[in-house]
Order: structure tokens, then sequence, then C-alpha cells
């Protein structure tokens, strides 16, 4: 348990400190660039939500598709998948700093498509489970697992109102971009 703890204040201090110097920069831009690189923390914050809830220390041996340190194959890709999240929304946030600077519609459109393909394999989850699984079983899961974690409702409710600020400040951020990298100058310039 002590390495959990350390991994994860190791983890979030790099972002902090890397997200802090992006941030600090990020404040000059205008406000639309300022949303879409802020969309970026949320995804982070959620990295780490995912990490920590799924870690599950295990003592070795360690065999594959079995045990790893961070418990069994499905413990050890919801880590992974919580990592990959912080590091994400960090390179999302510098991208959309790196971007502000010199706005093109290059650059718009490659933030655009590696938001898109982050978002895509669980666009087609939402969508299923919108379609075909927002049944009574998975409901009382949810239920039942928020009921017997003394932090469950909390994890579910933050993790939709992350969700929540990452897509408002993310969408309107796109879109107000949009505006100035395809009209005038700024046009020209891509």
């Amino acid at each position: 348990m002590l390495w959990l703890l350390v991994a994860i204040c190791l983890a979030a201090l790099i972002y902090i400190g890397a997200v802090a110097g992006i941030l600090h920069r990020l404040a000059s831009a205008p406000v639309s660039w300022r949303l879409l690189g802020w969309s970026g923390v949320p995804l982070a914050f959620s990295g780490f939500g995912f990490a920590t809830r799924f870690w599950n220390p295990t003592a070795g041996p360690y065999l594959a598709n079995k045990a790893y340190p961070f418990g069994g194959h499905l413990q050890a890709w919801a880590v992974s998948f919580g990592f990959t999240w912080v590091a994400f929304g960090l390179l999302f946030t510098a991208a959309a700093l790196f971007v502000s600077r010199n706005p093109t519609r290059q650059g718009w459109f490659v933030l655009l498509a590696s938001w898109l393909l982050c978002v895509f394999p669980h666009a087609i989850i939402a969508i299923a489970f919108a379609w075909n699984g927002a049944n009574r079983e998975s409901i009382e899961f949810y239920n039942r697992w928020s009921k017997s974690n003394p932090v469950g409702s909390k994890v579910l409710v933050s993790g939709a109102l992350m969700t929540l600020w990452h897509f408002s400040f993310c969408i309107a951020g796109f879109l107000t971009t949009a505006r100035n990298v395809f009209k005038g100058k700024q046009a020209s310039a891509g």
C-alpha cells in the first residue's frame, strides 16, 4: 500500500509541476484557447481517480494475464488507462498552449483529431449503454457498488462533474477557437 501512495504522489507532483507552468503561460492566451487548454485538467484528475480506484497492490510472482503489481489483469489495464488519461490531459493542455501562440487550421485539426480519437471508444460505449445498456442490471450494479463503497457515490458524482467540466470547456473551446482560426488573417496562416 505504501508504494501505491508513493507512486500516486510522485505522479501527482510531476503533473502539478508541469501543468502549473503550462497554465501560467496559457493565462495570456485568448479565452477560447484557455478553455481548450483547461479542458485537459479534468482528464488528468479523472485519470488519477481511475488509477487509485483500481490499483490493488499485489506481491509477486507476477504472471502475464493474471497477476501484476497493480492487481489482476483488469486492474493493471485500469491503472495503465488512468495514467494514460493523466498524460493525455497534460499533453492536450500543452498542445492548446502551443497552438494558441500560432493558431493555424492544421494545429486546430490536430487538436480536434487527437481529442476525437481519445473519446471515440468512450462515445461508442456511451451510445451502446444508452441504446441497450441502461438496463436494471447495470443500474443495480452501480447502486450496490456506491452503497458498499464508503466513497462510491462521491466517486460517481465527481466523475460526472469532471466529465461535464471537460466536455463543456472542450466543446466551447473548439467552437470559439474555430471561429478565429477559420476566418480572415489567421485562416491564411493555416
